[in-house]
């Protein structure tokens, strides 16, 4: 194994390059050979080229941690524009139905959960707020599958937006609580900086861009450049008060969306996106798993593990099949909404990472070692069968409306 280390790190760099590429091009199509989502071969291509096993990649290269930021953000940038706005506004109570059912039923599950294995009540909350968002890692499935425009689809890409606005809104109270304790103001001040930041995005973007755009249209270059731009702002933006980036990454594929409409400069970052950037994004979920911790946890917190799985699956079941009953879904839509909502990675690991970094005045995190374990493992459980379920749902809807 280290000769093989040895032998690949010595080759030039666009050699290393060369391998890395090819390897993002063959995994997926390898995986679905045997009938599972391209991106199950991202994740395990992942463990595989990470420091755990062959060591071709490292997770903390500038170079990896650059486009796998830029591929989180631009998943979620495309969760918002590919919205088909005119079919977004004809759902979107049904979308606000969903994300408050899809986010408030995990937490409660979640923060059972915590309680029954003796955290406290804050950490017990932040953990089931943990449960409560999502990432649309079975984006690019429905996308290729032709199923974006489903309403069920639409329905649950507008409820990420609710259950990650407030997954993070419950962080940003949690932690000034373990460090100082509870504080209205800054709460109240949280509140009014959410409820500026969202319209003022949404709107304000969605004009500025359509202004800028009459003055960079000449420049197909410009065009892509702005609207990298516009997603790095907002997202530095959503982190100034307390959010997550993806927020503004997704708030400003709606407002791009809502401003331009279908326009080339998104195509062409489409294609670059989900050439490159994404896939490395989702390889490098890969790198999150340890398989020593990932055994420990599985063979000494089984019970542990299985309440967080189960709670976060039963959660997010029983919204997609509440708000699919109300909005009259039928039921591999219903299956849809949930698969698509399973996934957790972006949120999920952000807000664990920080919560487990945030120390109280004796030294303790807000989540313990033996947690942040579950949550990585549940993160690797999830990001297999999310997007399996999702395929596999998806393939029978397409052949129903076919």
């Amino acid at each position: 194994m280290e000769m093989i280390q040895n032998l690949f790190h010595q080759l030039p760099i666009i050699g290393r390059f060369a391998i890395i590429f090819g390897l993002i091009v063959l995994l997926p199509n390898l995986a679905e050979r045997y009938s599972l989502p391209g991106l199950v071969g991202l994740i395990l291509g992942g463990i595989l080229l990470g420091p755990e096993i062959l060591g071709w990649l490292d997770p903390k290269s500038k170079t990896i941690l650059l486009f796998s930021e830029l591929g989180k953000l631009l998943l979620m940038f495309f969760a918002g524009y590919e919205i088909d706005m005119e079919q977004f506004r004809r759902v979107r109570w049904k979308a606000a139905g969903y994300g408050l059912l899809t986010f408030s039923l995990p937490l409660a599950l979640g923060a059972g959960v915590g309680l029954a294995f003796s955290y406290g009540t804050n950490a017990a909350i932040l953990i089931g707020s943990l449960l409560a968002s999502h990432t649309l890692l079975g984006l690019p499935i429905i996308h290729d599958l032709g199923l974006m425009r489903r309403d069920s689809a639409v329905v649950t890409v507008g409820a990420t937006m609710i259950t990650d606005i407030a997954a993070m809104l419950v962080l940003a109270i949690c932690l000034p609580i373990h460090m100082s304790g509870f504080s209205k103001h800054q709460m109240v001040v949280l509140l009014v900086e959410l409820c500026v930041y969202v319209p003022a995005l949404v709107l304000g973007l969605s004009s500025f861009v359509r202004w800028l755009f009459r003055i960079v249209r000449p420049s197909a270059e410009l065009r892509l450049a702005a609207l990298i731009l516009m997603i790095a702002v907002a997202s530095l933006a959503a982190n100034a008060i307390s959010l997550e980036g993806i927020v503004g990454a997704f708030l400003t594929g709606l407002a791009v969306k809502l401003g331009l409409g279908e326009t080339e400069a998104g195509k062409t970052l489409s294609v670059l996106s989900h050439t490159l950037f994404i896939p490395v994004f989702i390889l490098s979920t890969g790198f999150l798993v340890s398989l020593s911790a990932f055994g420990h946890t599985l063979l000494y917190n089984a019970e542990l593990v299985v309440s967080v799985i189960g709670a976060l699956l039963i959660g997010k079941y029983l919204a997609a099949q509440a708000a699919g009953a109300i909005s009259r879904e039928g039921r591999d839509d219903r299956l849809l909404m949930w698969s698509l909502s399973v996934p957790q990675v972006a949120a999920t690991l952000a807000a664990a990472s920080v919560a487990h970094e945030t120390l109280n005045a004796a030294g303790q995190p807000l989540i313990d070692d033996r947690m942040i374990n579950v949550i990585i493992v549940l993160i690797m459980v999830t990001s297999v069968l999310g997007p399996m379920m999702t395929r596999r749902v998806g393939l029978r809807l397409r052949s129903g409306a076919g």
